[in-house]
């Protein structure tokens, strides 16, 4: 058995999140790509300041409101 790569699951994780929260709880069409990886900037830039790259319970969906937040700030 291999371990998985712990970046490999970063990203993965922030797939899933992104496809579920647009899928099954907004239930709307996903925006572009180019917004989603604005998000995962955005997220990645997060977890390196406090230094922490594991996504736990809701922390994408806290992530994501600060995220809106921060796109309410152009």
């Amino acid at each position: 058995m291999s371990a998985t790569d712990p970046r490999e699951e970063f990203y993965s994780n922030i797939d899933d999140y992104w496809a579920q929260l647009w899928t099954l709880n907004i239930g709307a069409k996903q925006p572009s790509k180019r917004i989603k990886d604005k998000f995962i900037v955005f997220v990645e830039g997060r977890c390196r300041e406090v230094g922490d790259w594991s996504l736990r319970g809701d922390t994408l969906a806290t992530l994501f409101s600060d995220f809106q937040d921060d796109l309410g700030d152009w």
